[in-house]
């Protein structure tokens, strides 16, 4: 299942990396190793195998570390793909999804997924859900338990019919990819911070369609020192 040649991909980078640098060092989670290939590569590397060629990375204008990654081992390593690798710079925070409005360019979609989710989300089937959905956004969504911290009562008026010590609930959340049509992007205010929430407000307002793609593939968010030794053991297990 070929990735339609009129869909760019765009890798979220341009956070300050705040909780990442708090507890493990002064790198950008961006260029974290894990299991010896930073998070920005194994995102490319993904990209590219699954036969993304325009691709673009947001990064805050003060990451020049980032930059320099893009524009020497990882444009090369674009170039071996036959495919196009940019930066795009934000001189002021554009927010979770702000980029996207010049990422996209002529494209019909943009795919968008955060340097910092290590995922084995299969992208082709998500864009192309995308497509056959005639969206204008698409939210990758997966289940993850959240334990509630206390005793949920199950009632039929005044009457306690069960107690549950602290449940554990199956919730739907984001996995942080996304796919975007040229009107949603075309939603995005230009030069100030969009987040997802906002976006996805503007959308339902407009009447315009905000689908989610269900899937069960492994995810993590590596965000800080904790969640890096995670991702190690995911990586290894893959």
């Amino acid at each position: 299942m070929p990735i339609p040649a009129d869909c760019a991909a765009l890798i979220m980078a341009g956070g300050r990396s705040e909780r990442m640098r708090a507890t493990a060092g002064p790198l950008h989670k961006a260029l974290m190793p894990v299991c010896g290939t930073p998070l920005i590569e194994r995102n490319l590397q993904t990209l590219l195998s699954e036969g993304f060629r325009d691709i673009a990375v947001a990064a805050n204008v003060n990451e020049q570390a980032i930059g320099d990654y893009v524009e020497t081992r990882g444009r090369s390593f674009a170039r071996s793909f036959e495919a196009h690798l940019r930066a795009i710079w934000e001189h002021v925070q554009l927010g979770t999804i702000g980029a996207a409005r010049e990422a996209i360019g002529d494209k019909n979609a943009l795919l968008v997924v955060n340097v910092d989710n290590l995922t084995t989300l299969p992208l082709c089937e998500f864009v192309t859900f995308h497509y056959e959905r005639n969206a204008a956004f698409t939210i990758a969504a997966h289940q993850e338990g959240f334990q509630i911290p206390f005793g949920e009562l199950q009632l039929s008026g005044d009457v306690v019919e069960e107690y549950r010590e602290k449940p554990v609930k199956p919730i739907w959340i984001s996995s942080g990819a996304y796919v975007l049509s040229p009107a949603a992007c075309g939603l995005i205010p230009r030069r100030r911070r969009t987040d997802i929430p906002e976006l996805v407000s503007m959308l339902i307002s407009a009447s315009m369609p905000v689908t989610a793609f269900r899937h069960a593939s492994a995810w993590i968010d590596v965000n800080h020192a904790e969640a890096l030794k995670k991702a190690e053991e995911m990586a290894h297990s893959l």
